[in-house]
């Protein structure tokens, strides 16, 4: 992964894994005029303490070094939605709310596919 910083928007010059104990974590290194930052990016096989409290969810938590996670976690958000009767009551509770913004994900969705 190189490009733009997740973390600070800077330009990445390199990636860093470490390796602590039996866990690697991950670096965004930027280099510019012999200065070296560093950007902590979170562990590269996602939190597991973090995703053990939301084993029900099926959400699997992970760092700023995995681009698709959010859509990964929007998957399994709607999917439990979807199965959960109390959720789905609670989104109909809330049509306000969520009808635009799901208004706006279906013209995203189908503007993008007409084009």
């Amino acid at each position: 992964m190189k490009g733009i910083c997740p973390r600070c928007g800077r330009p990445i010059s390199w990636i860093e894994t470490r390796r602590v104990g039996n866990r690697e974590y991950v670096y965004a290194i930027h280099y510019s005029k012999n200065n070296r930052e560093q950007c902590y990016l979170g562990p590269s096989n996602g939190y597991i303490y973090a995703t053990t409290t939301h084993r029900k969810e099926g959400l699997v938590l992970k760092g700023l070094n995995d681009p698709d996670r959010v859509l990964e976690y929007f998957e399994r958000i709607v999917s439990k939605i979807l199965i959960d009767e109390r959720l789905r009551d609670e989104i109909k509770k809330r049509k306000n709310r969520y009808g635009a913004l799901i208004k706006k994900l279906y013209l995203l969705i189908h503007t993008d596919l007409e084009e």
